[in-house]
């Protein structure tokens, strides 16, 4: 044998530790977070529905605004006070003079009509959209993890299919060697083959890096240790019938977290404009005095203690002040139909591109599954059989083997593909359609 297959020979296997090494799992960082050891979409799920921290995020915010109802539609807090009245400076007495005495006082602000009322709903809006928002942060947060857990799911399968090929490409070098050593084969076909299994050897590195940046993505979704290792997804096969697009568009007008949302941003926003026209009229304070006196010498009314009672009314006399604020909180309300409106068309546009994808995934699927897969194992069988018999060429059996291994790729990455559409689809439509 030629020194230059040699070398290849030695190079394969030098390879190999370190492709094995590359391989080995750490499963002790798995057990520690209960992780099962076949990785299931629905433990994912409820992993990231405990322990996403956007997800905390978004449930703190909805708390807080539910909490900001009730101060929001109450009066201000009354206001004591207490006076020492009229006490003369020569002999700082209470009993010198009929009009010193302790004042007592209590005031309470009553804004104008209607204010306190359009802001505690205002507030509910606001807590409403609090709501919605978490809603659609876990549709959000439960579409990337499907995306993750079969992108997962797809590169240790890719592992998988890479090996099985160095295995079977292993027996073909065996093959060509043998018949290649009887005289029966040519040089350059033992050049071929260890070519090719050094492509696949190198290639399996890729797919080893693949599986860790796979596993670095579910683990940040899944608030899991960054040392932690996943192991092997369940089945990314997904059979769900595909809606049509028109129902889907129907469900997005009627579920879409997102749109309730934005739609209650725009109540809040003309709660706001109310309060905002209304605080330009008219307040008052209304206040209730009480003196407490002693009984002094010359005192038409023998120390009785004095009652008071009083209103102050604010004036808003400056109007472009109002006006401003008015205008402002009018130019709010625009943007907040604005916004509703930018979302909407978004929102359609992102449902028929995934919708687009997922038909493309789905179509993939069939034509792979059903037609190319057989197709290619079949022409590998029979080209291997072939060439054993000397009726085929060795560059003709590599392309088999070669084409079976794309196929089977191109099959789970349809798989991957069509979670990873229908899960944005549901995200978009703002439902579960499976």
């Amino acid at each position: 044998m030629k020194p230059s297959i040699r070398r290849l020979i030695i190079l394969s296997i030098a390879t190999l530790p370190l492709l094995a090494s590359a391989g080995e799992r750490a499963p002790e960082a798995a057990a520690a977070e209960g992780i099962p050891e076949v990785l299931t979409l629905s433990w994912c799920l409820e992993r990231a529905r405990q322990a996403n921290p956007a997800l905390e995020q978004d449930a703190a915010s909805a708390a807080a605004a539910k909490e900001r109802i009730a101060p929001a539609g109450a009066l201000d807090d009354p206001r004591f006070s207490y006076e020492a009245s009229n006490i003369p400076t020569g002999d700082f007495d209470f009993a010198s003079t009929p009009l010193s005495g302790n004042q007592l006082g209590f005031k309470q602000k009553f804004p104008f009509p209607g204010v306190l009322g359009n802001r505690e709903a205002a507030a509910r809006a606001a807590a409403k959209a609090a709501d919605w928002q978490l809603e659609d942060r876990q549709l959000r947060i439960a579409a990337a993890v499907e995306r993750a857990w079969a992108e997962l799911g797809f590169a240790h399968r890719a592992l998988a299919i890479t090996d099985r090929n160095i295995d079977l490409l292993r027996q073909l070098t065996r093959i060509a060697e043998t018949k290649y050593s009887v005289g029966r084969g040519l040089q350059q076909d033992v050049l071929r083959a260890q070519v090719e299994l050094t492509r696949l050897l190198n290639e399996r590195l890729s797919r080893v890096a693949s599986v860790e940046r796979a596993e670095a993505s579910l683990a940040a979704l899944l608030d899991l240790p960054p040392e932690t290792r996943l192991p092997d997804t369940t089945d990314l096969a997904d059979d769900a019938p595909l809606p049509t697009l028109t129902e889907l568009v129907e469900r997005l007008e009627e579920r879409s977290p997102l749109l309730k949302r934005l739609r209650e941003r725009i109540e809040e926003a003309d709660r706001l404009e109310r309060v905002a026209r209304l605080e330009g009229y008219p307040d008052f304070d209304l206040g209730v005095g009480y003196r407490i006196r002693r009984s002094v010498p010359g005192d038409p009314v023998d120390g009785d203690d004095f009652v008071s009672a009083g209103i102050t009314i604010r004036l808003p006399i400056d109007r472009r002040k109002w006006q401003a604020r008015v205008a402002e909180r009018q130019a709010l309300a625009r943007r907040a139909r604005a916004d509703y409106r930018n979302a909407h068309a978004a929102l359609l546009n992102s449902l028929r591109s995934r919708f687009a994808s997922l038909r493309q995934a789905d179509s993939e699927v069939d034509l792979v599954g059903d037609g190319l897969i057989p197709q290619a194992r079949q022409s590998l069988e029979s080209t291997r059989s072939g060439y054993e018999v000397d009726k085929v060429d060795f560059l003709d059996l590599i392309d088999s083997q070669v084409s079976l291994l794309e196929a089977e790729l191109r099959l789970e990455r349809a798989w991957a593909d069509r979670r990873a559409a229908f899960s944005a689809v549901e995200a978009a439509v703002g439902e579960t359609l499976r």
